[in-house]
């Protein structure tokens, strides 16, 4: 839809003589208010140029038509001239937030006025009143959390008389994304790996042997990246690898990520980020066995706990 940011198309922009200026048989003379939440929450999947709220201006306006001889038109308006291109809506002072205001004549038909100050001239004739008014709030692009501050946002006036009709948003509005959540997966949140079984004699030419894959799963809203910290106890003198409370003796758990289908070992206090996408974040890992001594036969019984942050 194209929105025009003219004043009105039987204006035309020329001076007038200052005894030109007030020769309406009556003006303009209400106050309408936008009256909203104090906070609205722009969600991150509504598409750019996405209307994300509209809203009716509140208060009475006389419907009148009054007869004028060349009168100067001003309007007062709250922001600059440019505009988003594909809404048309003016840039507010919340990021990712535009604004367009349309208008009712008294004829019932509909106006749009540009939201930036401009002057012009209205031609001899009857002229109608405003009515009504109703903003527009549209996306314009990404929003973070921005506010558009109470207080006047456009007014029309004839002539030089005190009198005119005024636009005023009544309350601050401040628009946000929702707030990120991340959970693990069910079956993560307290999970049992299993390795398979080794012998002793694995581990006489080869420092690590038995290795299990499997996942972690964060599953997020409006979150765009996900934390994984690893703590538990260290093996005796090796930083490196988990403790060992079974049976076995000089043998410990190795823990490592495949991002990418790297393999990086993870420490104990160890991290790994991972940016979400689909709504979850996925982070793939291995266990084995690893010698740290010398090794007898026995249990593996190991524990790693996992804390999540994300943002």
């Amino acid at each position: 839809m194209k929105h025009s940011t003219k004043l009105v198309s039987t204006l035309a922009t020329l001076a007038l003589p200052i005894a030109a200026q007030a020769a309406c048989t009556r003006y303009p003379d209400a106050t309408l208010t936008l009256n909203m939440p104090t906070t609205i929450t722009v969600p991150d999947n509504l598409p750019v140029g996405s209307v994300i709220t509209r809203q009716t201006f509140s208060g009475t306006s006389e419907a009148f038509f009054a007869d004028c001889g060349p009168t100067l038109r001003t309007i007062i308006g709250r922001y600059p001239r440019q505009t988003d291109p594909a809404t048309g809506a003016y840039q507010t002072e919340a990021p990712g937030v535009g604004l367009h205001v349309r208008l009712k004549w008294a004829n019932g038909g509909p106006a749009t006025f540009g939201l930036h100050s401009q002057t012009g001239a209205i031609p001899p004739g009857r002229v109608p009143s405003f009515i009504a008014a109703e903003a527009l709030f549209y996306k314009t692009g990404p929003v973070t959390d921005g506010t558009v501050p109470g207080g006047f946002l456009w007014s029309d006036r004839w002539g030089s008389v005190p009198d005119k009709f005024t636009l005023m948003l009544g309350n601050s509005v401040r628009f946000i994304r929702p707030a990120a959540t991340c959970d693990l997966a069910a079956g993560d949140v307290n999970r049992t790996i299993t390795l398979p079984a080794i012998k002793v004699s694995d581990l006489d030419k080869a420092v690590h042997a038995g290795a299990h894959n499997f996942e972690l799963i964060a599953n997020c809203s409006n979150a765009a990246n996900v934390t994984f910290r690893f703590s538990g106890t260290p093996a005796s003198g090796n930083n490196a690898l988990f403790a060992n409370t079974g049976t076995a003796k000089g043998v410990a758990l190795w823990l490592y990520s495949r991002i990418n289908g790297v393999p990086q070992n993870i420490s104990i206090n160890g991290e790994r980020t991972l940016a979400v996408s689909g709504n979850r974040a996925v982070l793939p890992l291995s266990a084995a066995y690893h010698k740290n001594g010398t090794v007898s036969q026995g249990t593996l019984v190991s524990t790693a706990t996992v804390n999540i942050t994300y943002n």
